[in-house]
């Protein structure tokens, strides 16, 4: 067992901190975007990390993903294996995600609307109902000078006991910019304050 030091009481194990992961996952989605070439198919993976984490004595999975951008169908498939695989615990579950799938504006795409049907709260709902929180995309180059962000992909979603309590976007204001006249990344940023209710 792992210790720290602690010159009051002693050593102490891991498992009494406030902040402990354990079990990290990670793998490939089964479906993918396959590209027919002059040299055969040429597959293009997408992936999954995961972490058990528990903090002041209260546990969750943390999942990070980026979903395909170019078929909707694949997608939509990569969703569902997500729900499926990783995302298939007992604790509650934090997604955040490059999704790929447009939360807004209207229409929604059906990746997004899968999650929610599934039971997913979507933390910038939580906390902005109204508000458009446009997270892509800028120029490829990052040097548009009049910001180009436009829909909504880059998602934090819980499942299971989570209250999202505060929520931001980085990199999308123009004072973000560099005194070069880039933008931090093609997509803003979009960090959460969640509260694991149940221990």
């Amino acid at each position: 067992m792992k210790m720290r030091e602690d010159r009051r009481d002693g050593p102490k194990p891991l498992c009494c901190m406030q902040f402990q992961w354990i079990s990290p996952q990670s793998g490939q989605f089964v479906n993918r975007v396959v590209l027919p070439t002059p040299l055969g198919p040429v597959p293009i993976p997408r992936a999954w990390v995961a972490v058990d984490v528990m903090f002041h004595k209260r546990a969750f999975r943390f999942i990070g993903t980026h979903l395909d951008a170019s078929v909707a169908s694949i997608r939509k498939l990569q969703g569902a294996e997500l729900r499926a695989g990783p995302a298939n615990t007992s604790v509650p579950v934090v997604v955040a995600m490059d999704s790929n799938a447009q939360a807004f504006p209207f229409p929604q795409d059906a990746t997004y609307t899968d999650f929610i049907a599934a039971g997913y709260q979507d933390a910038w709902v939580e906390v902005f109902p109204t508000a458009s929180g446009f997270t892509c995309c800028q120029t490829e180059l990052d040097n548009n000078p009049v910001s180009q962000l436009s829909q909504r992909i880059d998602l934090i979603l819980t499942l299971g006991s989570i209250q999202a309590q505060n929520i931001g976007l980085f990199g999308a204001d123009p004072s973000s910019m560099t005194p070069d006249g880039l933008w931090p990344s093609d997509h803003a940023a979009v960090a959460a304050q969640l509260v694991v209710q149940t221990p």
